[in-house]
């Protein structure tokens, strides 16, 4: 029986049997339109962006063989891919030699490196993926014996180091430092690392396969393209998009993702249905609907606080027929925020408009849950995490949310910190305690089970309110914990209502992260909380009284850092979330609560008084 790597050669042999280049996502054809559109609409922004990036590469020396924090390669390895996608693109739309000669420099000192640095194997993809794409590009440019050292290095730096973990060898040979890292062919479902080691290599194999004697080409492209096939399936969920590892690595997966699927296309013909999966093609509204009015993603786990809105779009937009995104992203590069990806996918087609987002996004048995006043840009919206605390790249947040007025976040998820803390699962920001949910007995110690799971119990919406309730009681052994928001679109206000059981003896924490100015009323039952004049009310509607402090580790989470190494003798500590306070509520003394707290958005009419029923009569 034909293997899939079998028929990925026999199809790119068909496609260019005169071994034609370039044929990694960018052909002849491709070029040729980026000079004849250069200085037209969209396109005009993206190149002048990207021209002005490659000319500040001219004088710069190459990258160097640095692993400055002892772990990885990986700063020297996206370095040198962006150098080289920005000089190569210069080079064919100016024509200029300079950028062409600047680009051999830099191949040549990566060639020249020692190895690939394949212990953390992301660092050895991306070098793949860049130096393919420059051997690939620049095909007629580069000497022959160049060519000759090029394809080499690949063979001795990727494809052998690619087939340790295939192989699942005890360590790597040939490398200054022999230890395998993370196992992550062997991981399943695995994570991130399927799209990026998978597609990094495959393109590598697709630049030169045609011109090197090596019997590991076609295996290298089943293992991988098995593996991707069964991460795809994995981490895009089926009914809803939702990416599992969060909206920040969504970005850096499907970036590889894309490449694997369009070098496939342009090499091979076909992606051979790796990319033909409905999770996939939602996974944009998935983004779009986690994020505020103004596009900032609501960024639990292993997240920044930023822009969803990537070049990411633009390939979905193709991938899938959906020109909607092109217009989503038309926006970002008018505004000067192109990408060098982006002059890969992004096609100036006639504009059509996003359909009107819905107002609500989950359903029972999801891991999140949105609502929104309406989809105008000065919305009131707010979202809530549940899901798996041990999901790749998770964090111990079950429950956490987000509200926005507009582009303001006046409550915020703090995201990730240094991966080099030890251990990271101690810091402030990865613990239950640095987000915006319950927590019992604060101490370096007590916080949510890392091993817990809950997805949304009930959810509703309707013309006038939305609210999604689950049961977080997984994550508090000998406790129950059960979690609601709702968002009123009469009111324009939030609720965040907890029931809970206990012990008497259990000190609770409710917590809520915040960069407004807070001044909490003499009785302690309201806080005002200012962000350049646009004001949200805090109201405790049961028991309880709000107090603030500095939203960073204080004596119940010690400061740690992590162990000094000899490359990095002064390493950073976990941040300090400077500007950030932390809104609180101290309950004690009973086995059981119902905690009740409404966000109300001000405005010149008058909010009603508010009643509280249990959750079970939520309708």
């Amino acid at each position: 029986m034909q293997t899939i790597g079998e028929k990925i050669l026999a199809a790119v042999r068909e496609k260019h049997p005169d071994r034609h280049h370039p044929r990694l996502i960018m052909t002849e054809a491709d070029f040729a339109r980026l000079r004849e559109k250069r200085n037209e609409g969209a396109y005009k922004y993206m190149m002048d962006k990207t021209l002005a990036e490659a000319d500040k590469i001219l004088d710069l020396p190459p990258r160097k063989y640095e692993i400055p924090d002892g772990v990885r390669l990986l700063v020297t390895s996206r370095a040198v891919l962006t150098r080289l996608m920005h000089l190569c693109y210069a080079y064919h739309v100016t024509g200029e030699e300079k950028y062409a000669a600047r680009a051999v420099k830099e191949i040549e000192a990566t060639v020249a490196f020692p190895d690939w640095h394949p212990r953390h194997f992301l660092d050895c993809a991306e070098l793949c993926t860049a130096i393919a794409f420059a051997y690939d590009w620049l095909y007629d440019y580069l000497s022959e014996t160049l060519k000759a050292s090029i394809r080499q290095s690949i063979i001795d730096k990727g494809f052998f180091a690619v087939m340790e973990e295939y192989n699942n060898e005890p360590e790597h040979k040939n490398v200054i430092d022999t230890k395998r890292g993370y196992r992550w062919y062997q991981d399943k479902p695995g994570d991130n690392w399927k799209m990026v080691c998978n597609g990094g290599l495959t393109l590598a194999v697709l630049a030169i396969f045609d011109e090197i004697e090596c019997d590991l080409c076609e295996t290298i492209l089943t293992c991988a393209f098995d593996d991707t096939y069964e991460a795809v399936r994995a981490f895009y969920a089926e009914q809803d998009g939702t990416y599992s590892e969060g909206v920040g690595y969504w970005s850096y997966a499907t970036r590889y993702l894309s490449f694997y699927s369009s070098g496939l296309q342009t090499a091979a013909g076909s992606d051979f249905g790796l990319t033909d999966w409905i999770g996939l093609a939602r996974s944009p509204y998935f983004l779009l609907s986690m994020s505020s009015p103004n596009y900032i993603g609501f960024n639990f786990g292993d997240a920044v606080e930023s822009k969803i809105t990537s070049p990411l779009f633009s390939w979905c937009a193709g991938r899938f027929n959906d020109p909607a995104l092109y217009a989503i992203r038309r926006k970002d590069i008018e505004a000067g925020k192109s990408d060098f990806v982006d002059v890969l996918y992004f096609r100036d087609v006639p504009e059509v408009p996003l359909s009107d987002m819905p107002l609500a996004f989950g359903h029972v048995g999801a891991d999140n849950a949105t609502f929104r006043t309406d989809t105008g840009e000065n919305a009131l919206f707010a979202g809530i995490h549940f899901a798996k605390n041990n999901a790749y790249h998770g964090h111990k947040d079950m429950g956490t949310f987000i509200l926005n007025i507009g582009s303001k976040r006046f409550f915020l998820d703090l995201g990730m910190d240094n991966y080099n803390l030890k251990p990271y699962g101690k810091c402030y920001r990865y613990r239950a305690e640095g987000h915006n949910t319950i927590i019992f007995n604060p101490d370096p110690e007590n916080d949510q089970e890392w091993v817990a799971n809950c997805t949304t119990n009930r959810f509703h919406n309707c013309d006038s309110y939305g609210f999604a309730i689950a049961d977080m009681s997984e994550a508090y052994p000998e406790r129950r914990v059960v979690r609601g928001m709702m968002l009123d679109r009469t009111s324009k206000s939030v609720l965040i209502q907890d029931e809970i059981e206990c012990k008497a003896e259990d000190v609770i924490r409710w917590s809520a992260h915040t960069a407004a100015a807070v001044e909490i009323a003499e009785d302690g039952k309201s806080a005002l909380l200012d962000m350049d004049g646009v004001k949200l009310r805090a109201e405790i509607l049961t028991e309880g009284t709000f107090a603030v402090a500095l939203g960073r580790a204080d004596e119940y989470s010690p400061v740690l850092a992590p162990a000094p190494r000899e490359s990095d003798p002064t390493p950073a500590p976990q941040k300090d979330n400077e500007g950030v306070s932390r809104l609180f509520v101290l309950l004690g003394g009973k086995e059981s609560y119902r905690i009740a707290i409404r966000f109300v958005q001000i405005s010149e009419t008058e909010t009603e008084a508010a009643s509280v029923k249990p959750l079970s009569l939520w309708n």
